[in-house]
């Protein structure tokens, strides 16, 4: 199936969901091992998988409250609708979240709101190098697609006709500093390629974490932060000693002596198109 009829039964499978529901329903909620989560209607990827699932990436919240203490303060750098920083926000004293997508942000707090979360502060801005207002892409089907404007435009960011709007930037350091937010003890971010970023503006903040948990996906970098492996990683390996690939497990590297093989081995997943997790350590 070409990539173009395959976004265009995702188009049709989405406004057929909206059509049966209604034209004033505006979101689902689901019963989920990541506790309630409402989110609405047109999402076909993490919406589909909560709803069939019962569930989504509860292996990632399993691996990282083993980092956590009772005493931690976690940020989330791009929380979507929240399905890690509410179970997580079990194992800590604190959670800072930041939303980009407005959207996206409605149904965070709703969510926080239900499951009745009461350490956590929200922030509806984008985490970046500086404070300055973004273009930005609202996806619907895949509503944790949405990114700041790619500087590199492609099909499988553009298909489902998103919105393109303004949203605030924020360098974390500076949020955190101006807001007199607690320290970062952990760091979990998935931000579609504006890691890159993100990362340029929380040196302080990445000096203070114990752990940074990332995504790593080689079109984000290459299209949506135009950047290289060496330049992304070469703002994390300062602050950390050691980085362990989420879907397979047995690459473990230390970067104070392997920082070599471990850029090595990101690039032959670039090269291959893969993605993944990265947990780095301390």
């Amino acid at each position: 199936m070409s990539k173009k009829i395959k976004y265009s039964f995702l188009k049709f499978k989405s406004s057929l969901r909206k059509k049966l529901l209604g034209k004033y329903a505006i979101g689902v909620i689901y019963e989920t091992k990541n506790g309630n989560i409402t989110a609405p209607i047109d999402d076909l990827a993490v919406g589909k998988k909560l709803g069939h699932k019962g569930e989504y990436d509860m292996s990632e919240v399993n691996t990282i409250k083993d980092f956590i203490k009772p005493t931690d303060t976690l940020y989330v750098i791009g929380v979507h609708w929240g399905t890690l920083l509410i179970p997580l926000s079990k194992y800590c004293k604190n959670v800072v979240g930041y939303e980009a997508n407005p959207k996206t942000f409605y149904f965070l707090e709703t969510n926080v709101l239900i499951n009745k979360i009461d350490n956590v502060k929200l922030f509806n801005n984008a985490a970046g190098d500086s404070s300055r207002k973004v273009k930005f892409y609202t996806s619907n089907i895949n509503s944790g697609g949405s990114k700041i404007k790619p500087e590199i435009d492609k099909l499988m960011y553009t298909f489902d006709n998103p919105d393109v709007i303004e949203v605030d930037m924020i360098s974390v350091d500076e949020h955190v500093s101006t807001n007199n937010l607690p320290e970062a003890q952990g760091i979990i971010m998935d931000i579609e390629g504006a890691e890159y970023y993100a990362l340029k503006g929380m040196t302080k903040t990445l000096e203070t974490s114990g752990f940074l948990y990332v995504e790593y996906v080689p079109h984000h970098l290459e299209n949506v932060s135009n950047t290289s492996n060496e330049a992304f990683f070469d703002l994390i390996i300062p602050y950390f000693s050691a980085v362990k690939f989420m879907d397979d497990k047995s690459k473990v590297f230390n970067l104070n002596t392997d920082k070599e093989s471990f850029l090595s081995y990101v690039n032959v997943l670039k090269e291959k198109g893969k993605s993944d997790n990265l947990l780095f350590t301390k």
